[in-house]
């Protein structure tokens, strides 16, 4: 587009106005004189030529900072929930020994039948732990 040198210098000779949109006299905005795809090709033409192009802008400030986004809902409890598993766990061959314990005494008890048909489930319950215990059966 611009290999005849008066061309180039006929056109860098209007920037940077013709690169530019612009609004006339009656408020109307106004396409600019060269396209941006032909900026990019008289800056192209330019740069090879040897002339100077000084209206390349500078890179700008970053003005956000950046931060890791906050993940799913599930990563940020896995800690908590782990630490909840492991002090499950650690409590379960005492959970297991009491239920042991509480299904051999249920086994054993003659009155068993007879506590079915006569006490509540509460009061059963109420029984065992008193067995539990060593208090009255």
């Amino acid at each position: 587009m611009f290999r005849c040198p008066e061309k180039l210098a006929r056109a860098l000779a209007k920037m940077p106005e013709a690169g530019a949109p612009r609004v006339d006299a009656r408020g109307r905005f106004r396409a600019p004189e060269l396209p941006a795809r032909a900026v990019a090709a008289l800056r192209a033409a330019a740069l090879a030529n040897g002339h100077p192009w000084p209206w390349d802008r500078t890179p700008g400030v970053q003005k956000t900072v950046e931060r890791a986004g906050k993940g799913h809902k599930w990563e940020r409890e896995r800690g908590a929930l782990e630490a909840k598993r492991r002090e499950a766990l650690a409590k379960q061959p005492e959970l297991v020994a009491a239920y042991r314990a509480r299904q051999r005494s249920k086994a054993k008890g003659l009155d068993k039948v007879w506590d079915d048909f006569i006490l509540t489930k509460s009061e059963r319950t109420l029984k065992l732990r008193m067995e539990e215990q060593g208090g009255k059966k």
